[in-house]
């Protein structure tokens, strides 16, 4: 296994002036975030701390497309934690966010799915969304006063046991924290519908943004 590197330097070094695929990564990649940022938001933000001593081994390349957006996210073992990234063709890390699962929930009739995705009411893609705890998170894509439909993404999956593709429907919502800096100053929520099969069901991740120059990897 070649040396750990910032995530930022490893990335230009390897397209070298190629454009940007998401084959640059690959399922057993060692993934080693700078722990400062958890730290300082300890007891602040949902997201789950992932720098507690154990390796963050990369265990499934996830590449998701919508229109002219793509991103990749690199999924942490099967507890619902990904690094995803948004980059730019010559390399330039635009986005790079650790997310962390909250909570998933399988409604189990049309009602309970009608509660998420209704075309005037649905949860998912209203101009704020409410946690358990009373937190409101803003809506992040399209900002505005009225519900709209949640970005629908098709997912290339790619695993040690081969690749298959998902279909989800997203939306992205963020709250300040109200600390610090150098704390994380924005705390993401990610709602999603993921269909996999006859399968479906919601996610809710929490992340938070990470310096690309500060995450290591090889």
């Amino acid at each position: 296994m070649s040396s750990f590197q910032a995530l930022a330097n490893l990335i230009k070094f390897k397209l070298a002036g190629r454009p940007y695929h998401a084959s640059l990564f690959r399922v057993g990649m060692v993934l080693e975030p700078d722990p400062t940022p958890f730290i300082l938001a300890a007891g602040a933000i949902k997201v789950a701390d992932p720098t507690g001593g154990e390796k963050l081994v990369v265990s499934a390349v996830v590449s998701l497309k919508a229109g002219d957006v793509n991103l990749t996210r690199l999924h942490l073992g099967d507890s619902g934690k990904f690094l995803q990234l948004a980059v730019s063709d010559d390399g330039r890390v635009e986005e790079c966010r650790y997310f962390s699962l909250v909570d998933r929930e399988t409604p189990p009739d049309e009602d309970t799915w009608d509660v998420w995705l209704n075309p005037d009411q649905g949860l998912i893609g209203w101009p704020q969304f409410q946690t358990l705890d009373g937190q409101l998170y803003d809506r992040v894509w399209s900002p505005g006063l009225s519900r709209i439909e949640p970005i629908a993404f098709e997912a290339k999956v790619t695993a040690a046991d081969g690749s298959h593709t998902l279909d989800t429907r997203a939306m992205l919502y963020v709250r300040t924290t109200g600390l610090a800096e150098p704390a994380p100053q924005a705390e993401y929520l990610m709602v999603a519908v993921v269909e996999n099969g006859e399968e479906a069901w919601v996610d809710l991740h929490a992340g938070i943004d990470l310096n690309p120059a500060a995450l290591t990897l090889a």
